[in-house]
């Protein structure tokens, strides 16, 4: 059973297994029916497996109550047996000790010889009553052996009594006929062939059923034996399909883990493409407004030079000249400032520390707070130091926008084989619990790090202000 596969419980046709190149429709069909063959075979092993171990159980519980009842019936009938042959004993025993002792009194006239008739009296009909009931219950014959018994038992009392009555009246003579008649002691060989006809009956009937209680044992040992290894067999089959399904599962999640694996992979390529295409196109738009608003501005800032010389006689169109002057230097600079965010041009001209220091004294005096660095100088490649700049970026447009902070530390630091950048604010901080998968923020600074396989930690808490430590490995041929 083991050797079996879907395959070969469902005939499969030879044009469903070459599905890479076959059309979808039979590439579908082909699914379905190996998807249905192996459906057929774990059904097929269940109803094998479950209910060989339920017939196994049901089977053996039915032996044993067999076993037990056949067992209990013969040892009752030994029990039985047993007791009449106690029964019997006692009954000749007594009758025997009662006529020993009458005799005794016959011949001493002594009171003592007496007490076994006493005995005898008491005791004899409770065996009476055992042994009436083993007979009645031995056969056809039981009843009238019965009857033989309890009218032997009850002439032998009477006699006993007669004569010992005839010898305290004082007529020993008469006495002593009844004894001499010996009609005691053929009644007393009487109940001995009643007694030993019935119990050798009886005993062959017990040798019987010891014979089959051996003989129930024996079946039932191996009755046992046989439905435990049924069972086991049974068992076995069970945990080999479950063993095979935990197996097949295993192999579907890993399969699974691949394919979402490549799944992410793909999508954090796209998303490093589309990250990378962005920075691209922010590059060509600071470059254009750089080259072209920035020429253009600068253009009318000397038309504006020129005018301002030409209106030197008129104070009113010299003041509009100044004031749009101004506009014009409010314009390039918002220019410039516009460029600087779309792509810093400092971080290839003066390098990542000086360009963080600008951006942090910028922020610094638009915010009206202080903004302290500690910024060692590292050596990065121009994707990294771009990625810690739109960190520290990204992480002091947060404090403006939410931080309520009236300080904020930044610091670099080069460790070894890696640079550590933190962004530390004392301001209402926030539950990082809560924090929504969407907030695109701190969603796009994690990206950025984890795509130059670095990590990202955010520790805040509300009203202790908030941390983000980044820490990026150093590419070592950097340095070289």
């Amino acid at each position: 059973m083991s050797n079996l596969s879907p395959e070969s419980c469902v005939e499969i046709p030879n044009d469903v297994r070459a599905w890479p190149g076959l059309p979808s429709r039979h590439e579908a069909r082909g699914r379905f029916v190996l998807a249905a063959a192996r459906f057929v075979f774990r059904l097929s092993r269940m109803r094998l497996a479950v209910p060989m171990i339920i017939a196994s159980a049901a089977l053996g519980i039915l032996v044993n109550e067999v076993t037990y009842k056949n067992t209990v019936d013969d040892l009752r009938v030994g029990s039985s047996l047993t007791k009449a042959r106690i029964a019997a004993a006692g009954v000749l025993q007594l009758l025997t000790d009662a006529e020993t002792g009458q005799r005794g009194y016959l011949l001493t006239n002594r009171v003592e010889y007496l007490s076994p008739l006493d005995a005898a009296k008491l005791e004899v009909p409770q065996m009476r009553a055992t042994l009436s009931s083993f007979l009645e219950a031995s056969g056809a014959n039981g009843h009238a052996a019965s009857l033989r018994m309890a009218e032997d038992i009850q002439e032998t009392l009477a006699e006993i009594e007669r004569t010992v009555g005839l010898a305290r009246a004082g007529d020993r003579k008469a006495a002593l006929q009844i004894v001499e008649a010996g009609l005691g002691r053929r009644r007393m060989d009487d109940m001995r062939g009643i007694f030993s006809t019935s119990l050798m009956e009886a005993a062959s009937r017990q040798q019987a059923s010891r014979a089959s209680i051996e003989d129930s044992l024996w079946i039932n040992r191996i009755a046992v034996a046989t439905l435990t290894l049924l069972g086991a067999i049974a068992l076995s089959f069970y945990v080999r399909h479950l063993r095979l399904h935990d197996l097949e599962r295993a192999d579907r999640q890993i399969e699974l883990e691949g394919q979402v694996a490549n799944r992410t992979a793909e999508l954090r390529q796209l998303a490093g493409y589309l990250l990378t295409a962005r920075e691209d196109e922010k590059a060509h738009l600071a470059r254009e407004l750089h080259d072209e608003m920035g020429s253009v501005l600068t253009a009318a800032k000397l038309d504006m030079a020129r005018m301002r010389r030409l209106a030197a006689a008129d104070p009113a169109m010299l003041e509009r000249i100044e004031q749009v002057n101004r506009r014009l230097g409010e314009g390039i600079a918002l220019k410039r400032r516009i460029v600087e965010d779309l792509r810093p041009s400092c971080l290839d001209a003066l390098g990542l520390t000086v360009s963080l220091s600008n951006l942090c004294a910028d922020v610094a005096e638009r915010l009206g707070i202080p903004v302290h660095t500690d910024l060692d100088e590292v050596s990065l490649s121009s994707d990294e130091q771009l990625a810690l700049y739109r960190l520290v970026q990204e992480a002091l447009t947060n404090v403006s926008k939410y931080a309520r902070a009236s300080a904020v530390h930044i610091y670099m630091r080069a460790e070894p084989g890696s640079v550590r950048v933190g962004v530390e604010d004392d301001g209402i901080g926030f539950d990082t619990t809560l924090l929504k998968s969407a907030t695109h923020g701190i969603a796009g600074m994690r990206f950025r790090i984890e795509r130059l396989d670095g990590t990202l930690s955010v520790d805040s808490k509300p009203g202790l202000g908030t941390r983000l430590v980044a820490i990026l490995p150093i590419n070592p041929t950097l340095g070289e």
